[in-house]
This record gives C-alpha cells, sequence and structure tokens, in this order.
C-alpha cells in the first residue's frame, strides 16, 4: 500500500502487529474447519449476537451482486405505473427521487442523518401496501442515499466470504425499542404476551445504562413481559451482555423490571447490567473506540469463559447510528471476529450475528410482509394476535388498527464457519428468528413469539450448512479496516450530499453468487370463472408459511395480504365486480422473487394458463375452451438463459390444452416466462420466481442485468 496510507493503517490498527492480524484475519477465518461433530445444529456451541442501529439493506447491500438489491428485476409498481425506485418527490424537477450513491471519497456521505422513524411514519410510507410515500416529509437526501464496496469494505468482504441474508426484515415498522424487544424477548408486548404493543422509544429518557444510580421509575405497566435472557438463566444456559458505559441506550434489558432492581453481585446484574470496564475503580465513560468491549470478549475467549450466547451492545459513537460513522462500526465487528479468528478452535464452533435493529428511515424498496389486520385486505389461515396497533389517528394517520410488522428490510451477515462461501440466504427472517436459532439450538422456548411470526419468519438455520465436511473454504482477501479515520476524515472534507441533477439508475455489480436452499414449496393458480371472476388459489405445500401480496395493477383498489400457513389453502373470487370493470391486471407477489401477472379482459373467458413447478423445470399449462384453434405465445425473459428456443408459439386446438415443459439447468432453476394469446389485446400471463430442489444453487440470473426504473 501508498506509504501514507500505511502510516494511517498502523496508526488507527495499533502498529505492525494489527496490520498483520487485520490483513489475514478473514483469510484466517476461511481456513478454519467447522466443528463437525454431529453434523447438525448441535455442534453451535456459541452463538455471538452483534445487533447494530438503523441501517437499511438497500443503503447497505443494495449494489453487492447477487443479492435482491437495486437491481431487482422485478421492482414493485406504485400507483400511477412508475416503479418503487421512483419515489414520488417534490425534492427534485422530475418529480420524484431515484436511489443514489452517496460517495465517500469526494461527499460527505458518512455525515447524513436518517428520517423519520415512528410508526406512524412507517406506516404512512408503507401506505397500505403501496409503498409509495418515502417523499413525503422532503428528506429524499438523506433517505435515498446509498453506500457501495469502496465506503463499506469490510463489510463487502465479509459478504463475500461468509452469507449474506437479503430477506431479513426488522421486526416492527418503527424505532430501536419496540425491534430490540423482539431480539431480547421475541415481541414488544404483543405477541404471545396479547398486551398492547410498545411501538415507541418509552423509557428512553431513562437512559437505561448499567448505572445503578439512574434507574429512575419507569410506568407501573411497562415491560412486565419475560425477557429471553431470563428463560435462559432458568434454564443453566451460559449468557451475557457485553456493553460498553456508553451503550446508546441500546441494552434494552435494562428496561425490564428484574434487572432493574437487581444487586450488583446478583447473576443478572453481572450478566446483563454490568459495563465491560466495571473492574475499574471509575469507568472510563469517555472511551468509544471499542477497544474496553473488544477487550473484554478477548479475555472471556482466551480464558474459556466465552458464554453460550452472547449480546453485544456498543457505544453511540461506534453504533453505526447515522450521528456515528459506518467505519468505526467496520473497525470493531472486525476487532470482535478477529479475537474469535485468533482463537480457532472457539471460531469452529460459533456463529456470529450481524445485524441492524431497524432501517433508520433509510430507503429499501422490498415491501415489507404483513398480517391482514383491521381494515387491511386479505386473508391469513394462522392466528394474528399480537400484531396489531390501534391509533385514534393524526396528522398523517388514519385512524384505525395497523400492522406492527414486519419493519423495513435490514442489512444481516452470519459469520461462521458453517456459512462460508459467499452464499445468499432469501427465507424470510427477522428478530424472532435469532431467538428461534437459539431454541433449536438450546431447547429453551419462547412464548412470546407470535403464531404468525412463527409460521412466515424462518430460524436462520436454513442460512447454514451443518452437513459441510469442515474442508477450508477459498480465501477472500482482506480489505483495509485500519483506513477507518481516514476514511471518515476523507468524507468530513468533501462536498455536502445532494439528490443529483440528472438522476439516473444506480448499476448493480453484476454477477451471480452461491444460493442457499429454501424450504418454500407453494403454489399460485388463477383461471377465469364462468361468470366473469378471476379466481385465484394459494396452496401451501410447504413446511413453513407464506406472505403473498397482490396489487391491482389498475390502481381501482388497495393492496391484499394473503398468509398462507404450512398445509393451507385460501381460494379468492372478490378481485373485482365484473358488471363494472371490462378488464383486470393484478400481480401476486411472494418469498425469493415469486411473480405472478393476470391481467386481460374479463371477457375472455376461453383461455387459461398457469405454471406448474416440476423437478427443474417449470410446466405452463395451456387451455382452449373457445371454437377455434389458439397460438399462445411464451416468450422467455432475455435476462435468463435458456436451453432452447426463447420464443416458443403452441397451437392448441379447440376443447383441448397441452403442456409445454421449460427445462432450467441453464439458468439455475430461475424463471421469467410471458406468455400472450395472439390477437388477443391485453392478455397476459407472466411467471417468474425459482424452482427449490433442496440443493445449494446460484442468485438469480436476472439480478442487475437489465432495469426498468422510470
Amino acid at each position: 500500500m501508498p506509504s501514507s496510507n500505511r502510516r494511517d493503517f498502523l496508526k488507527a490498527s495499533g502498529g505492525a502487529a494489527g496490520v498483520l492480524a487485520l490483513q489475514s484475519m478473514i483469510d484466517r477465518a476461511m481456513a478454519v474447519p467447522a466443528n463437525r461433530r454431529t453434523g447438525s445444529i448441535a455442534d453451535v456451541e456459541h452463538v455471538v449476537i452483534h445487533m447494530q442501529e438503523n441501517r437499511s439493506f438497500d443503503h447497505y447491500f443494495g449494489v453487492l451482486n447477487g443479492v435482491r438489491g437495486l437491481g431487482d428485476p422485478r421492482p414493485l409498481r406504485l400507483p400511477g405505473g412508475r416503479s418503487v425506485w421512483a419515489q414520488p418527490s417534490t425534492q427534485h424537477a422530475d418529480g420524484f427521487v431515484l436511489p443514489f450513491h452517496g460517495d465517500s471519497t469526494i461527499a460527505r456521505s458518512f455525515m447524513i442523518d436518517g428520517a423519520d422513524q415512528s410508526h406512524q411514519e412507517n406506516v404512512h410510507i408503507y401506505n397500505r401496501g403501496r409503498y409509495d410515500r418515502w417523499g413525503h416529509t422532503s428528506e429524499m437526501h438523506n433517505r435515498m442515499l446509498h453506500f457501495g464496496p469502496g465506503d463499506l469494505p469490510f463489510y463487502y468482504a465479509l459478504a463475500d466470504a461468509f452469507t449474506v441474508c437479503d430477506a431479513y426484515h426488522s421486526a416492527t415498522m418503527t424505532q430501536t425499542y419496540p425491534n430490540r424487544f423482539h431480539l431480547f424477548s421475541g415481541c414488544n408486548g404483543g405477541g404471545g404476551v396479547g398486551g398492547d404493543p410498545e411501538m415507541s422509544n418509552y423509557g428512553e429518557e431513562q437512559s437505561p445504562v448499567s448505572d445503578m444510580a439512574r434507574d429512575t421509575p419507569l410506568r407501573a405497566d411497562a415491560y412486565r413481559w419475560t425477557s429471553y435472557a431470563e428463560r435462559l438463566q432458568a434454564a443453566g444456559i451460559d449468557w451475557k451482555v457485553y456493553q460498553e458505559y456508553d451503550n446508546f441506550n441500546d441494552n434494552v434489558l435494562a428496561l425490564f423490571p428484574p434487572f432493574r432492581s437487581c444487586a450488583r453481585d446478583s447473576e443478572l446484574y453481572k450478566r446483563g447490567r454490568a459495563w465491560v470496564s466495571e473492574h475499574k475503580a471509575e469507568p472510563d465513560r469517555k472511551r468509544s473506540d471499542g477497544d474496553q468491549l473488544v477487550t473484554a470478549f478477548r479475555n472471556d475467549i482466551a480464558t474459556g469463559k466465552l458464554p453460550q450466547v452472547s449480546w453485544i451492545v456498543t457505544s453511540t459513537d461506534l453504533s453505526e447510528h447515522p450521528n456515528g460513522q459506518p467505519g468505526n462500526g467496520e473497525k470493531v465487528t472486525a476487532g470482535l471476529i478477529s479475537a474469535l479468528v485468533d482463537h480457532p478452535a472457539v471460531f469452529a464452533k460459533t456463529a456470529f450475528l450481524l445485524l441492524y435493529d431497524e432501517a433508520g428511515g433509510f430507503y429499501d424498496h422490498a415491501l415489507p410482509p404483513v398480517p391482514p389486520v383491521g381494515t387491511y385486505r386479505g386473508h391469513s389461515t394462522v392466528p394474528i394476535a399480537g400484531e396489531a396497533k390501534h391509533y385514534a389517528g393524526d396528522d398523517h394517520l388514519t385512524p384505525g388498527t395497523h400492522p406492527i410488522g414486519l419493519g423495513i428490510r435490514t442489512p444481516a451477515v452470519i459469520v461462521s464457519p458453517w456459512t462460508r462461501g459467499g452464499f445468499v440466504c432469501s427465507q424470510l427472517f427477522d428478530h424472532t428468528s435469532v431467538i428461534r436459532f437459539m431454541e433449536q439450538r438450546f431447547g429453551v422456548v419462547e412464548p412470546n413469539i407470535s403464531a404468525w411470526r412463527r409460521s412466515v419468519c424462518g430460524d436462520l438455520t436454513s442460512a447454514f450448512d451443518f452437513s459441510a465436511a469442515g474442508d477450508p473454504a477459498d480465501r477472500v482477501a482482506m480489505p483495509k479496516t485500519g483506513d477507518v479515520q481516514r476514511r471518515i476524515a476523507r468524507s468530513a472534507a468533501g462536498i455536502a450530499v445532494a439528490i443529483p441533477d440528472r438522476q439516473a439508475p444506480t448499476a448493480q455489480m453484476p454477477g451471480q453468487r452461491p444460493h442457499r436452499p429454501l424450504p418454500y414449496d407453494f403454489a399460485v393458480a388463477a383461471a377465469m370463472t364462468a361468470e366473469g371472476r378471476l379466481r385465484i388459489d394459494m396452496t401451501n405445500h410447504g413446511a413453513v408459511g407464506v406472505v403473498l401480496t397482490v396489487h391491482d395493477n389498475l390502481d381501482r383498489n388497495d393492496p391484499w395480504h394473503f398468509t398462507i400457513g404450512a398445509g393451507d389453502t385460501v381460494s379468492d373470487g372478490a378481485w373485482f365486480d365484473p358488471a363494472a370493470a371490462a378488464e383486470y391486471d393484478l400481480t401476486v407477489r411472494g418469498p425469493n422473487g415469486f411473480y405472478r401477472r393476470y391481467a386481460g379482459p374479463v371477457a375472455a373467458r376461453d383461455f387459461a394458463v398457469e405454471a406448474q413447478s416440476k423437478p427443474d423445470a417449470i410446466a405452463i399449462a395451456l387451455a382452449n375452451r373457445s371454437v377455434g384453434d389458439v397460438d399462445f405465445v411464451m416468450v422467455m425473459d432475455p435476462r435468463y438463459p435458456v436451453a432452447a428456443a426463447r420464443k416458443q408459439t403452441v397451437t392448441v386446438g379447440p376443447g383441448q390444452s397441452m403442456t409445454a415443459v421449460w427445462a432450467l439447468a441453464a439458468s439455475d432453476n430461475w424463471y421469467d416466462i410471458s406468455v400472450q394469446v395472439e390477437g388477443l389485446a391485453g392478455f397476459v400471463r407472466r411467471f417468474a420466481g425459482k424452482v427449490e430442489n433442496g440443493r445449494a444453487g446460484r442468485t438469480d440470473p436476472g439480478i442487475g442485468a437489465m432495469q426498468l426504473w422510470a
């Protein structure tokens, strides 16, 4: 490296030894064989949960290749016809704002704030599933900014080496506390507890740090449910919270009554309230470089005291909150992982989870899945109790019952010998998935998690390959994490961040990544009834629930939200009144890029087209109930490789049906096929998604290949 960069690197890393350790850390991590005794989750002996603050997935990883990011081939359509990228806004002459790169080499992009993060604000943005109000507070210069590998080199290197989850959502559409309550207890007072969900940072003014003198009373009904730490304690599972004195009030265990009244020599205090520098006569309250926290974590590893479950709560300056610096977060994260890798026997049996509590007002294009509560259209076959909040209304929120979550998508990277290889896992997760992972490993059940979340959110195990032989994986070059201060200083000296005068799409990095197999097995089929109604059947053959949304592309109806539990079926034919509508145009969306579009004239009832999953293939069933021959024209989207002709025309005789099978090996089992009837204007069937086969594969080749933005 250039000498000036090397000096900065040495200074930030603590000398030559620090440089060598940081440069080789990921290489060494990739070379550690997994602790494979049983080939199951039982081989995990340590779970480390490192939750940071307030960043969205697109904001951090939207340009990472292979993930469902800013090059998503099938973005949500907004009312009026633009895509979800083009958020309406008066802050630009175009009338909308596109995501734009906050290049930290030339702009003060590390200095931006987020935006309003309240539940009312998030529900307003969500707009019952239209997701079109990001710009209403005139904060698009903050919301729409995203970073790239040049801004976050260490985090992008972690994603290259291990597994990134691109369908991990925050638990609620709101602020830090309700989300961290889900992480630490499985709910925010609703869920299985059945109370009124807490949707704000109530209690923040009490400064719930580990200073017992500041334990001012909370209201009598606050946080009276049981935390997961208490359940681990009762079950004899070793656990601990590693926190600095200035913990940004992020250790929400300190709000639960058993932790507010505990003596300093009690187990609850020592495990859940003590700060890492408490062995000193006076805590060093001014230090925030992470050295105290990392040193305590490293010492426990070296002395065999690393607990089975660890929660990491960093200081304000290291938390990556928008008033902090992403580079400082990278540095403390690198220090924590280095502490594990320096003890390979421990790292070999550890799952390290890098997570973020909420999106902080930053934009993400993926529509959060929600249950159909209150007057939200749709149906759930699983109970939705504990998943709603009622409001009398305010300036921009209509009175009524609204979903508490899931929330906006947040970054998630899992670092472990069982997650090596630069994989993407696309199963739907939220913060309760972390508890469910620990349920699977330690057998301690959390009844606070609602039935709806248990149905639709996974337990993180699909992100791991416990059957791996444990051989070292290919190594990935280590980025320069030691130049943190130089990157921060460079950004501080840059120009002010502003929405570009001439807007253009952000290009997602090209190329596919390895993709984890997913447990989804469901089908959607649609047909016109004799009465002129479109009937859509949604059937879940799998062992996990799925959330499907239906949008009216003619903007006549609110979106619909369906939850189909394992083994359940929903059939709905009330999409429109055929007496009042001459045409229909509906889009069904589901997990992992699942997409179906059904459009056509209501009077055209003689044609049926449907897609059926086959082993490593998709079959298109074509039926003709008319009195003459019909030509069905099928076209595979050019972003998807095919072994046969990309365009096929199939003639089906009167009263006949045929099936065209498309082999999908060339496209890694992904497909995007449109079908039209020759001579029938407006009739469209479009089928896209992936055929799961239980094996690891490759990510969607359509991602980043071509974009339709505005």
